[in-house]
């Protein structure tokens, strides 16, 4: 494991959410460092950037452009801070809030190398629609990280969010106090992926020598998946 993190340690300070040092360091060795040959030189899209974390990893992989977009304003304002302590260019960078849904039809296609989907797709039951417009923007690269639903049958499994919960959806088009989410399992992520026109490759967590699983048993246990999905063109 890459202890990346050690290194900028006001990531473990800036969200309550997933930023355990282990967690944190465990998901950078298998969501960047493993896909450093795909972030190189790369314009970005990073869909719920959260604090910048994986925005930042990117740019100190070689990123030449970043895009964040973030549904609450707290994390977009401590991702700013974040790539302003740690002396990121201005001008490589852009952090957005807002409702991905909406703001992804406003991007150009052919403009994202790679766009990052980590900790998203349970928090949406938008699935087609992300995917198509993801399809449109026409990355080379789409690099997914997303909690799973055991089901072994091509379902999404739906639930509720509450908003007010950090590391939870947001509730940008009802007054309700709960979101509509869904959690696809394995077989209707790779349906979708397939549908859409991507081939996809997992991670394979239990095969990299990892000896301290705590703060990340949903991979042990397969809860939670990582994948590289090319766009064939």
């Amino acid at each position: 494991m890459n202890n990346f993190f050690d290194n900028y340690p006001e990531f473990y300070k800036t969200s309550i959410t997933g930023s355990g040092v282990n967690r944190l360091n465990s998901r950078y060795s298998a969501i960047i460092e493993n896909n450093k040959n795909i972030i190189l030189g790369s314009s970005i899209l990073d869909i719920a950037s959260h604090d910048g974390r994986w925005s930042f990893a990117a740019i100190k992989n070689g990123a030449s452009q970043i895009l964040g977009i973030e549904g609450k304003s707290h994390l977009v304002n401590s991702s700013n801070r974040n790539f302003e302590k740690y002396n990121i260019p201005s001008n490589t960078y852009n952090f957005e809030i807002g409702d991905i849904h909406k703001k992804i039809k406003l991007l150009s296609s052919n403009k994202y190398d790679v766009i990052f989907c980590f900790g998203f797709l349970y928090h949406t039951y938008q699935h087609t629609l992300l995917f198509s417009e993801m399809k449109r923007l026409n990355p080379k690269y789409i690099i997914l990280d997303v909690r799973i639903s055991l089901n072994e049958n091509p379902i999404v499994e739906l639930s509720f969010n509450d908003p007010k919960i950090e590391g939870s959806a947001v509730n940008f088009d009802t007054d309700i106090g709960k979101v509509l989410v869904g959690k696809p399992s394995k077989l209707s992520l790779e349906m979708m992926l397939e549908y859409y026109g991507f081939r996809f490759n997992y991670y394979d967590w239990k095969n990299h020598g990892i000896t301290d699983w705590d703060e990340i048993e949903d991979y042990r246990d397969g809860d939670r998946v990582s994948l590289v999905a090319t766009n064939i063109k």
